[in-house]
């Protein structure tokens, strides 16, 4: 079968959120300062945490994001070749992405702008369309046994 270009896109728009992931990380790390005394310190100018504890915790952080942002690229591999199980978790991943940022929002008042968190929703939204198309679920399915052509399980 060949590869729907459903399957495509939602590959390339993964891979366009781990590179825009990565860019915010690099984005962050030039700014170091600027986002360790924004986190650790109040609006008065009171340091919560030492500078070298934040240090730590903010290298731990980005650490982890960039660990992140390279599972979800292999993910993207995994749905370029077919996978379901990677499917499916990209877009529970996506709509999981999807509703931290309405709670940020609903919750803390965090407003969704392009600086923010609007470009990641937005390619969460078309991730999830794209891998959630008929063609997108029939190619991941085709090598299913329980799956005819299809696309309907057997009874």
């Amino acid at each position: 079968m060949k590869r729907p270009l459903a399957t495509g896109l939602g590959t390339v728009l993964m891979s366009l959120r781990v590179i825009w992931g990565l860019v915010s990380i690099l984005v962050y790390v030039l700014n170091w300062t600027a986002i360790r005394e924004e986190i650790f310190s109040t609006g008065d100018g009171t340091v919560l945490v030492p500078p070298d504890v934040a240090d730590v915790l903010l290298i731990v952080g980005f650490s982890a994001l960039g660990v992140w942002y390279l599972f979800y690229g292999v993910l993207a591999g995994l749905v370029f070749a077919g996978s379901n199980w990677a499917r499916i978790v990209a877009m529970s991943f996506a709509s999981l992405s999807i509703i931290v940022v309405f709670l940020d929002w609903w919750n803390a008042g965090i407003p969704v702008t392009f600086r923010t968190s609007l470009a990641s929703v937005a390619l969460d939204i078309l991730v999830l369309l794209a891998l959630s198309a008929q063609s997108a679920r029939s190619f991941a399915r085709r090598n299913d046994p329980r799956f005819i052509s299809t696309g309907e399980p057997l009874a």
